[in-house]
């Protein structure tokens, strides 16, 4: 789409690693949007009304936007996405909403911006319809054999494909949960995931003891956790569009054995939520990942107070 629209483009910020690199090679100049931690790091209407301001925009105009997010986690309910459409319409934004994670909302009930397809225009954009289905054209049908039939089989949405799902929802928010009710124990700022396996925390609260150290950055704040604490993590400045010294980090809650895991949820039965028991059971490498780094956080918080 982005190498047949002729407008401006904007991003988020955190975001998707390749959205503004995809809208650059497209020939498009990427206007960043800058989300904060206490809106949830979600998009909101006067962040629209100030880059529309502060910018000298074309006519034609296009968000990327992404629900669930990724690395943030979180989503968009009805009433924030009925807040940002009436803002859209005003200032004539076509958004595309990439929902790849929405089969795995933990509640099952994904809020879309367009309640139909996967790609939606309306009749004013039937041209730029043409332009964009011409152009996938050289990518979809390049996709192996197989994975096309795959992608047929689930979008049937069969029972069997269901199971799986539901499965794997609840046990990704069991994980979740955990990591976020650890993290947030010793003092690390986290926005509790919604959907999908990310989550992006904050260790603003260490900079006094990192700055002690000698660290200063993110990616230097990965480095000494990898290598004191054997926990990767990727540092969430630049790669996401945000300063070098930020101290967020995306963080993915998928290092476990998933069938395993699967087995074992099935095996107990869909009536409640999985407990932390269930993590400490089942997903002990990831639990025990988060001890790792919990423990982490705890002895440069210690040392500061030395």
């Amino acid at each position: 789409m982005l190498c047949v629209f002729n407008g401006d483009v904007m991003v988020l910020s955190p975001s998707w690693t390749t959205y503004k690199p995809q809208s650059q090679l497209a020939g498009h100049k990427a206007i960043v949007i800058h989300t904060k931690q206490e809106d949830e790091w979600r998009l909101t209407p006067s962040l629209v009304e100030q880059v529309v301001m502060e910018n000298k925009l074309s006519p034609h105009r296009l968000l990327i936007m992404c629900n669930p997010d990724n690395p943030t986690g979180t989503s968009y309910q009805a009433h924030h996405l009925n807040q940002l459409s009436e803002v859209f319409r005003k200032h004539n934004i076509i958004v595309l909403s990439d929902e790849i994670y929405a089969r795995l909302s933990f509640e099952g009930k994904h809020e879309s911006i367009a309640k139909l397809g996967y790609h939606i225009y309306p009749d004013k954009l039937s041209e730029m319809r043409k332009a964009v289905a011409s152009g996938a054209s050289h990518t979809y049908s390049c996709a192996p054999a197989p994975v096309q039939h795959a992608a047929l089989w689930l979008y049937k949405w069969t029972d069997e494909v269901q199971d799986y799902v539901l499965h794997e929802r609840r046990i990704l928010h069991a994980v979740a949960l955990y990591t976020f009710r650890e993290l947030t124990s010793v003092g690390v700022k986290v926005v509790m995931s919604t959907a999908g396996y990310y989550m992006f925390p904050n260790f603003e609260i260490l900079r006094p003891a990192l700055n002690a150290r000698g660290i200063t950055t993110g990616n230097q704040m990965c480095d000494a956790i990898m290598n004191e604490a054997s926990v990767a993590l990727m540092a969430g400045g630049p790669a996401f569009l945000r300063p070098v010294d930020d101290l967020t980090v995306r963080l993915c809650y998928i290092n476990f054995d998933g069938g395993k895991a699967m087995q074992a949820s099935r095996k107990r039965g869909t009536e409640g939520p999985l407990d932390d028991d269930f993590v400490v059971e089942h997903c002990r490498t990831l639990m025990e990942a988060i001890q790792a780094l919990k423990k982490w956080v705890e002895t440069q918080l210690d040392s500061e107070r030395e």
